[in-house]
């Protein structure tokens, strides 16, 4: 299917594509919130109402970047109100090789892809016609488009909803969510100040799923992800004198036998298990090559939650800590015997004290030790990393000056969060809110079924993450200081705004487009279903949300 060159919605995406707004860029990012605020300016609404269209920026962001926030109100005054949001940036092109010039030029880029060495799948959607290809066509300028059309039309008409519409388009998803992390206390105070009562906030990411279950879908709830990390400290010895020393390798990699995809650690919901811990990055932290024995290593872990918390993950990971290393003293004496045993000369084999902690129980040790001191020593390591090193590498520095100066004597494990952490949010049933979203993905499908003869899925969990995970916190509020109390330089930038999350309790549901391979060479949009469909049962859901409020 070829669109019609005058198609309104088609047109607005791509012209959102063509902003190349890889995160994190401040300039590139504050191009396309510009592009977005700058065209809902010029609707009659505003001119009316200029204060509810606003730039806002990030709190504490080293960018510089905004998010929007607009907001129509209904003829009839009211503070129910249904948000409508998307991220607005996207990942790199780097993978699309040669056609990465082409990259955010999806017709042409589509056009190209014919002699491009590309999956059997992506070629057959290709050589059907009825495909985009290109970044951002579905993770995810498709979503943000439709969310704008909609927008549009309730400012031309704002007596259409009988509630008021607002839309929140935000920067950073890609990286740590500090968009949305923003826009969370940004909703809290206009909750406060202007009494807004959010109905719900829409999301408009596309299907996650892939392959045949990549169907129109429509998620309840958005998985959880926390990042967890171990940093290992052992004993330094020359390679010559291995026994006299102690290597923190052993434990790592018991500690990744132990968790990597191990699905007995796995979080489900409602009979449905998700994927457990995968490893990001292990590795030692030695800055040269020397004939030292390897002492120190750090690993992190990504984690999927449905409904499991920071302190239940905390004291799990303690314990895995605690194994792996009691173990792995264990295969030190044993080593160490035999070697003894085969004539090597030992003085002695040493004995180890095994010392596992937390991330919190090492910072009470170091605020006990360093006293007035602690905020220089902290700043001091902070500050000593190169510019732009990576957050969760700040951490590890960060731990690793406190285990020098202030830690128990080796070996020793810490383990403790990294950022960010998205919390997970499910549709329990347990108020109206939540109902009444439900219920309006439900009648969603039979309106589909009968309108275009389509199955619409509805699923507990949009099972990427999403900025949905801030819309509120489900789970007493105390977790959110676990996970603050257990990440190295917390608000150095990176942060919760616990207060705004502790305010807020929006129910929550993600309707985008069907699409295909997000952050890959060959991410695409099935622009039938985008230009024809999409907006109709968009347009269907906001209604229904909003008519399950009325008395």
């Amino acid at each position: 299917m070829k669109p019609q060159e005058g198609d309104r919605l088609y047109r607005l995406f791509l012209d959102l594509v063509g902003i190349p707004s890889v995160s994190p860029c401040g300039e590139s990012e504050n191009r396309i919130a510009r592009f977005i605020h700058d065209r809902l300016r010029g609707l009659p609404y505003f001119d009316r109402h200029p204060g509810d269209l606003r730039l806002l920026p990030l709190e504490g962001d080293p960018h510089g970047r905004h998010l929007v926030f607009a907001i129509v109100r209904a003829e009839r005054e009211t503070a129910d109100t249904v948000i409508l949001t998307g991220h607005m940036d996207v990942v790199g092109v780097e993978g699309c090789g040669p056609l990465a010039p082409y990259a955010f030029q999806p017709e042409d880029y589509t056009r190209r892809l014919a002699s491009a060495a590309i999956p059997a799948d992506a070629r057959k959607d290709l050589e059907s016609g009825q495909w985009l290809f290109g970044r951002g066509v579905a993770d995810m300028k498709s979503g943000v488009a439709a969310g704008m059309d909609l927008f549009m039309e309730a400012a031309a008409n704002s007596g259409k909803y009988g509630a008021n519409v607002a839309a929140l388009f935000v920067p950073d998803e890609e990286n740590n969510s500090l968009g949305m992390l923003s826009a969370s206390s940004y909703l809290a105070r206009f909750q406060k100040e202007e009494g807004l009562n959010y109905l719900a906030c829409v999301d408009l990411e596309p299907t996650f799923a892939p392959g045949e279950e990549g169907g129109p879908t429509i998620y309840l709830g958005s998985l959880g992800k926390i990042n967890c990390f171990f940093f290992c400290a052992g004993k330094e010895a020359h390679a010559g004198e291995y026994y006299e020393g102690f290597s923190p390798a052993p434990v790592l990699s018991r500690i990744n036998l132990a968790l990597d995809g191990n699905p007995a650690f796995a979080d489900s919901f409602q009979g449905r298990i998700f994927p457990p811990f995968g490893c990001q990055r292990q590795t030692d932290l030695r800055g040269d090559y020397s004939a030292t024995i390897m002492t120190r290593g750090f690993a992190f872990y990504s984690y999927l939650t449905s409904t499991r918390q920071p302190g239940e993950i905390l004291s799990e990971l303690k314990a895995v800590a605690r194994e792996a290393l009691e173990a792995s003293i264990g295969q030190y004496r044993k080593n160490a015997g035999e070697f003894i045993a085969r004539g090597g000369f030992l003085s002695g084999i040493r004995e180890w004290e095994p010392a596992v902690l937390t991330f919190a129980e090492l910072n009470r040790l170091a605020r006990e030790v360093l006293g007035e001191d602690y905020e220089r020593f902290v700043a001091a390591a902070l500050e000593a990393a190169p510019p732009g090193t990576d957050e969760r590498d700040l951490a590890a520095r960060l731990v690793g000056a406190m285990v020098d100066r202030c830690g128990p004597a080796a070996p020793v494990v810490v383990v403790g969060f990294l950022p960010p952490w998205y919390p997970h949010r499910a549709n329990l049933g347990a108020n109206p809110g939540e109902r009444v979203v439900e219920g309006a993905a439900l009648e969603a499908v039979r309106e589909m079924k009968g309108r275009f003869g389509l199955d619409l899925e509805v699923r507990p969990f949009f099972e990427g993450v999403s900025d949905l995970s801030y819309c509120g916190f489900q789970g007493d509020d105390r977790e959110m200081e676990v996970f603050a109390g257990n990440m190295p330089g917390w608000g150095r930038p990176y942060r919760l705004p616990v207060e705004a999350l502790a305010g807020l309790d929006i129910p929550i549901l993600n309707l985008g487009a069907v699409a295909k391979d997000s952050h890959k060479c060959t991410e695409r949009v099935h622009l039938p279903y985008m230009l024809e469909v999409y907006p109709e049962i968009l347009r269907f859901v906001v209604g229904r949300i909003i008519e399950g409020h009325r008395p």
